[in-house]
């Protein structure tokens, strides 16, 4: 005879159904679309592999029409985008979507032979941005997607960007492409992850590796961790207003002048960006907190344990 740790068994299974019933509701509302440029059409609904649509823009389109019909009815969903990996560039993004999981299927994103998910432009455009439709990015998460951009552009470049996960992404020059002006960019943001992220460059050179604020934007609750970020002049830059419990930590930063440049005017050190434990080079000048690091305010509190080698000389900053 089994003994029911609870008072009530018929509350415990019931509890159960409730819950189960729960998950398959979520499960079962919100949407996974599949894009392929090869075999995908523009003319597909994008619901399943054999009727995917060609491009990534074409499936955003059709998720957020779906999405924001639900949230009419004040039922919230959460959609997914896949991308199948091939040996074709998929085109820029001017319009964004939010609350959705974006997926790219193939090779890692840190090369550029076939079979990578890339997102871009050669030239002349910034890869992917809000500043064409949708001016901010909600509750958006991307995974295994190589982002590409070319000439003075950004191969991601978002205006605003809330609550949003980069995770095994990079950013980079297009690989026919001789310069771009940066990687990332984030005007403004908040809640933002990076995760084992890199810039790269094959044929060409990014000017700034990751850029986040600007003279009006902040950068809070934010966090950059396990990345790998290069730059001419710097591997990240960081012009934020407010960073309010922001960190970066275990990251390799390099650039031409200075690996992390961090020119915030806030002067409270909790609304300052914390950085922790990471590996930075500069060549700027020989002196500590000029050229791995450059940190205008407070950066002796909030400068912990980074291993910076300033034009060649060690320090433990």
């Amino acid at each position: 005879m089994s003994v029911s740790t609870s008072e009530n068994p018929y509350l415990d299974a019931k509890a159960a159904a409730d819950i189960s019933a729960f998950t398959a509701s979520v499960v079962a509302v919100g949407r996974t679309y599949y894009v392929n440029n090869i075999t995908g059409s523009s003319g597909g609904d994008g619901l399943s592999p054999g009727t995917a649509v060609a491009q990534v823009s074409q499936a955003i389109t059709l998720s957020e029409a779906y999405r924001l019909a639900q949230t009419a009815n004040n039922t919230f969903v959460r959609n997914r985008i896949i991308i199948q990996g091939t040996a074709t560039r998929y085109t820029a993004l001017t319009a964004l979507p939010n609350w959705t999981d974006v997926i790219g299927v193939g090779a890692d994103p840190r090369g550029n032979g076939s079979g990578i998910v890339r997102i871009g432009s050669v030239s002349g455009a910034d890869g992917v941005t809000g500043s064409g439709g949708a001016t901010d990015m909600r509750g958006v998460n991307w995974y295994n997607i190589q982002f590409n951009a070319g000439g003075n552009y950004y191969a991601c470049h978002f205006p605003v960007a809330y609550r949003c996960r980069f995770e095994n992404c990079t950013f980079g020059c297009a690989d026919d492409n001789a310069t771009a002006h940066g990687g990332l960019y984030i005007e403004s943001g908040s809640g933002v992850v990076l995760k084992d992220c890199a810039t790269i460059h094959h044929s060409g050179t990014l000017v700034t590796g990751v850029t986040v604020g600007n003279s009006g934007g902040n950068f809070n609750e934010c966090k950059i961790t396990d990345c790998v970020f290069q730059g001419s002049t710097a591997g990240f830059s960081n012009s934020a207003y407010l960073c309010n419990n922001s960190v970066m930590t275990r990251c390799g930063v390099f650039g031409g002048t200075n690996g992390i440049v961090d020119t915030s005017t806030e002067t409270t050190m909790l609304g300052n960006m914390f950085y922790v434990g990471n590996f930075t080079y500069g060549s700027q000048s020989t002196a500590a907190n000029a050229g791995g690091m450059k940190v205008t305010n407070n950066p002796t509190y909030r400068c912990i344990g980074n291993h910076c080698s300033d034009a060649g000389t060690y320090h433990l900053y």
